[in-house]
């Protein structure tokens, strides 16, 4: 008989799965984390009637898809994400569809552009009450005229963001899940098994991966061309932010400056 499920939380510990817009880090955390990195997207597309084996809806000209996926070097999803609810625009048929196994994504047409709400359902062993996302639907190219351009000529628009869900003093159960190393086993090389010799296993054996991509919850160190985001880009947004925040303040002195320049032209003309 299997042991009972252990609801005592663990005291002083946060676990966190970012997901990031433009993420920012929030205030400093007295607890320790643990982090992983879901991404949230969408692509679109053009449509080819001529290649389409079912019939297009009137007036649909793009096929898109939204998703909640992982990072290339994150844990299996599933650790702690079960099912997502997306609630598409009410134009559609069953505009709230459940997905409850990977992969988690919602594929269909249209001509529109909306905001699709999203509601995350935990494992059951977190004890935490599902949250809710938002993801815009882009359809058309957008961003610098080179990255349009590479859209327009691939046929395809993606929209990725990262956000984070955080679990605060989760179960013991819950913990050891998200601890667990064998929430990297989908990572490991088909047949490679350990190395430190024949049969190795245990500890002191190594475990290789695939493409030579070393498994983490956080974010890395350097993004790819396809996932983006790591700590480097993170970097280079907090800087730009930054420096904004400079250009701004700067501005906001001089129409302070300016403000107290008219007021003592008025005292003058008074």
């Amino acid at each position: 008989m299997p042991a009972a499920a252990s609801n005592k939380r663990v005291k002083n510990t946060r676990i966190s799965r970012p997901f990031s817009t433009t993420h920012l880090p929030s205030s400093p955390s007295p607890y320790p984390q643990l982090t992983s990195i879901p991404v949230i997207g969408s692509q679109a597309w053009n449509l080819d009637p001529a290649a389409q084996t079912d019939p297009i809806p009137e007036g649909h000209t793009k096929g898109w898809r939204v998703y909640v996926k992982p990072l290339d070097s994150g844990p299996e999803i599933t650790t702690w994400l079960k099912k997502v609810q997306f609630k598409l625009h009410m134009t559609y048929a069953d505009p709230s569809r459940t997905v409850e196994a990977p992969p988690f994504q919602i594929q269909e047409t249209g001509y529109g552009e909306f905001d699709i709400e999203m509601r995350l359902y935990f494992d059951s062993s977190s004890g935490e009450k599902a949250q809710y996302r938002s993801h815009r639907l882009r359809l058309e190219p957008f961003g610098s005229e080179e990255q349009q351009k590479m859209q327009r000529d691939n046929n395809m628009v993606t929209s990725e963001t990262c956000e984070i869900v955080e679990f605060n003093e989760p179960s013991h159960d819950f913990f050891a899940k998200m601890t667990a190393e064998d929430q990297f086993a989908h990572l490991q090389k088909k047949g490679g098994g350990a190395k430190g010799g024949r049969g190795a296993k245990g500890r002191g054996a190594r475990i290789e991966y695939e493409g030579g991509r070393e498994p983490t919850a956080n974010l890395p160190d350097r993004g790819s061309e396809a996932l983006p985001f790591s700590r480097e880009l993170e970097k280079k947004m907090l800087d730009m932010l930054a420096t904004a925040q400079k250009d701004m303040d700067a501005e906001i002195e001089k129409e302070k400056q300016k403000a107290v320049d008219r007021q003592k032209r008025l005292k003058e003309i008074a």
